[in-house]
């Protein structure tokens, strides 16, 4: 039974209509979680919406990209909702929100606000927080990849644990059907048509035997977005214990959701051998290779992730970081450059975000110098500007990104917006 909160969530979140939602686009998901902060603040929960006057809970409410009468605008779409839920229902579609049981508890632990408020589903929910290894690899493989995949997915449920993949052709698929031919359980999370896959003779059987369970953080008629494809790389991840990269090239999804997922370690990522070069360049950046050994056991990789320094098989685990400034281990020529300054050097934190100064990318620099040049003050877009030497546009993009990823936040009082990060920038060689 679908819960008010998640019914509220909905209205305030989702799409139903492309006409109906141009005019007001749903929160996204950076949106909704500022949203939700206020509501806190006001003892309010979303489901309130349903029941009261919306306009008298929103009087205190003051913010110039989430405009009052958005969310109203929003909340009119009662008979939308309505329809879709009834189509989505025909279709064995369930839907579930962050606070419910059912939710996946991996999510939230390792995104935490970045977990999709709403997953869409087709299959048994009980599925949802049980063990996983994550599998991922390109679409465009070579049939020993395919092979390869499919017996890791063979390996996997023999071990009684699952699978959690994209389920597009190629990798994904034969590690998922590896899996299910063996009795395997397994996760598919979608970047589009959850709805149309769902009715797929590959997986209806398994779907119905309570062995496959596919979900999506997009409207379950929603059409293919290389956006939404790069962006659910993170869920695969952090369903998973571990994952293992079968094949990868330099570009696109399976190389991005690497990346990001080293970058932000959520779980140990291991890199089937292989000549490509997409392949040596995870390893390059952190992964690790996955032991040729048919008779290791999934479960040592798990335990191995624990293991102190001398386990022979791998790679040493990385120290943990404890109370490390924010340029420790700078090299001098940026400090003298004023990148940093030495009052960064003086800020500590009991979390450390690194930043390798090889790979330091565009927007992370732009965090870097935001925290050098205001700290914790509210600052203006316009001041923005005029200190780093920006365009609006890019200042734009990249305010986004970092709201997104809560760096910072908004400050309707002010019309501005200030640092809100716990964790410290450290920038190693």
């Amino acid at each position: 039974m679908m819960t008010e909160r998640t019914k509220a969530i909905l209205l305030f979140t989702s799409y139903f209509a492309k006409e109906m939602d141009k005019e007001h686009k749903p929160l996204s998901l950076a949106e909704w979680n500022k949203f939700v902060r206020w509501l806190q603040t006001k003892n309010l929960n979303p489901e309130d919406f349903l029941v009261t006057h919306a306009a008298s809970l929103l009087v205190e409410w003051n913010d110039q990209q989430i405009s009052k009468s958005r969310l109203l605008a929003l909340l009119e779409r009662k008979t939308a909702l309505a329809i879709a839920l009834e189509k989505w229902t025909r279709a064995g579609v369930w839907i579930i929100s962050r606070g419910d049981t059912m939710y996946p508890k991996k999510l939230k632990e390792k995104l935490k606000a970045l977990a999709p408020n709403i997953i869409f589903g087709v299959g048994n929910q009980e599925l949802l927080n049980e063990r996983y290894i994550g599998v991922i690899g390109s679409r465009n493989v070579e049939e020993s990849d395919l092979n390869l995949a499919k017996s890791i997915g063979n390996n996997v449920s023999q071990q009684q644990i699952g699978v959690v993949s994209g389920s597009a052709k190629g990798v994904d698929e034969a590690a998922m059907l590896g899996s299910l031919e063996k009795g395997g359980t397994c996760i598919g999370v979608l970047a589009d048509s959850l709805i149309k896959k769902s009715t797929s003779l590959e997986y209806r059987k398994y779907i119905i035997d309570n062995k496959l369970v596919l979900v999506s953080p997009y409207n379950p008629e929603a059409g293919f977005n290389a956006g939404n494809a790069m962006s659910r790389n993170k869920l695969i991840y952090a369903m998973s214990e571990l994952a293992i990269v079968v094949k990868s090239d330099t570009k696109g999804g399976t190389w991005e959701g690497a990346k990001e997922n080293l970058k932000n370690k959520w779980v140990p990522l291991w890199v089937c051998a292989s000549p490509e070069k997409g392949n040596q360049e995870i390893v390059k950046l952190g992964g690790k290779w996955l032991p040729q050994n048919n008779e290791l056991k999934i479960t040592d990789l798990i335990h191995s992730t624990h293991q102190k320094e001398d386990f022979t098989l791998f790679s040493a685990t990385e120290p943990k970081i404890e109370n490390t400034s924010y340029t420790e281990g700078v090299d001098a020529s940026i400090l003298n450059k004023g990148l940093v300054s030495n009052s960064i050097a003086q800020e500590e934190t009991n979390e450390v975000v690194q930043i390798k100064l090889n790979e330091l990318d565009f927007f992370h620099l732009f965090i870097v110098l935001w925290f050098n040049y205001f700290k914790n003050k509210p600052v203006a877009k316009t001041e923005i500007i005029e200190t780093m030497h920006l365009t609006s546009k890019q200042v734009d993009v990249w305010i986004e990104m970092a709201l997104k990823e809560e760096t910072v936040e908004e400050k309707s009082d002010s019309n501005g917006y200030v640092w809100r990060l716990s964790k410290a920038i450290q920038l190693i060689p």
